[in-house]
């Protein structure tokens, strides 16, 4: 497994987001994502630093939390 950080914020990452959402968060509707996901663009760009890790066998890419200034900070 390759961990790399990513500077281009694609289509792909939103992918991924939506992929995980759908698969964890059982409790939103169908249209309850898709508002969200009009918001998620831009959220990704205001991630200074988005780290993935990236399988070397697969083109799979699954996402790590953001690091660095400006990132949300977990409670614990």
């Amino acid at each position: 497994m390759k961990i790399i950080e990513i500077q281009e914020r694609t289509q792909s990452l939103l992918e991924i987001w939506e992929n995980s959402v759908r698969a964890t968060h059982l409790f939103l509707s169908g249209p309850e994502i898709e508002q969200i996901k009009s918001y998620v663009p831009q959220a990704l760009e205001a991630i200074p630093h988005l780290i993935v890790a990236v399988n070397e066998n697969e083109s799979n890419r699954r996402a790590l939390p953001p690091v660095g200034e400006g990132a949300p900070r977990r409670n614990k």
